[in-house]
């Protein structure tokens, strides 16, 4: 079973002065765009899905071999593999914007010759609130931002209104699933921790550094999870994995195992936002269990 930032301000959505939001930018360009981008490249399938979110769809002339979502960009131009694009076909193009992330740490190859000759922007989201800059951001070099003020109100609306109903409710350990070919876990890092935490939950590994660390059954035991969360598409994948767990010693439950498909749970994009609400009343649902 194989299974550069600064942090946009919610308030500003509230008070209604998007504009004066969009200077703290979550994402980097690497020149200035001067006039609106009408012919966008995405080198991430969750800029790609950003890019449809803020209404700039029909201006994405190419995308990573790897965007899947939505089903429009099956019919775009494929300029291969985010990490290692075609950058002839890339730049045979003429795009006026290239979107990319930045997060992974890894260089893309050819970027360094694109950005010389076409403005690039690096995407490297921290939290949930930057999932909404990156939006916002996207939609202003579009020229979509008015059409996208409403989408960016909602999902900040359901950041905070999951933080109210859940956040202060009895924690719930989580161990998150990534694979057991090793047992790779999630690390301090990433949004997924703030999603837990919105969700009264905290991952068992949130004080290890690295962004994907390897780790023991032992370890986990010690830590004693009472629910496990993991990305998969199929729902046998679920009975998998607790079969995989207790046939190690653990003793977890069917319904200590709630399942989001991967693109949606681990792709930094408003439908991350959109399952908030229906992940956190799964774990609810575990806490009821747990509690005397």
């Amino acid at each position: 079973m194989k299974l550069h930032h600064k942090l946009f301000a919610g308030l500003c959505l509230l008070a209604g002065s998007l504009n004066a939001c969009l200077p703290a930018q979550a994402g980097t360009l690497s020149a200035p765009v001067h006039e609106t981008a009408k012919r966008i490249i995405s080198l991430s399938p969750h800029a790609t899905e950003l890019i449809f979110a803020a209404g700039a769809g029909k201006q994405l002339i190419g995308v990573a071999k790897s965007s899947n979502y939505p089903p429009e960009v099956k019919n775009m131009t494929n300029v291969g593999d985010g990490l290692r694009p075609n950058a002839e076909l890339l730049l045979s193009l003429k795009p006026d914007l290239i979107v990319t992330w930045s997060s992974g740490g890894l260089p893309v190859t050819g970027l360094k010759q694109a950005e010389r000759m076409v403005p690039v922007l690096s995407l490297a989201p921290q939290k949930l609130a930057d999932i909404t800059a990156d939006l916002l951001q996207i939609a202003k070099l579009a020229g979509t931002l008015e059409q996208t003020r409403p989408l960016a109100h909602e999902l900040e609306q359901i950041i905070q209104q999951t933080h109210a109903e859940y956040s202060a409710r009895t924690p719930v350990p989580v161990f998150i699933f990534l694979g057991n070919s090793p047992l790779y876990t999630l690390g301090g890092g990433p949004i997924q921790n703030e999603m837990l935490q919105l969700c009264g939950a905290y991952n068992i590994f949130n004080d290890l550094n690295s962004p994907s660390p390897i780790v023991s059954l032992e370890s986990i035991m010690q830590r004693q999870p009472k629910l496990i969360l993991a990305g998969a598409s199929h729902e046998k994948t679920a009975d998998e994995i607790r079969d995989f767990f207790n046939d190690k010693g653990f003793s977890f439950a069917r319904q200590a195992i709630v399942t989001q498909h991967p693109d949606i749970l681990f792709r930094p994009t408003d439908r991350l936002i959109r399952a908030l609400p229906g992940l956190c009343q799964a774990i609810d649902q575990a806490r009821s269990r747990l509690q005397p």
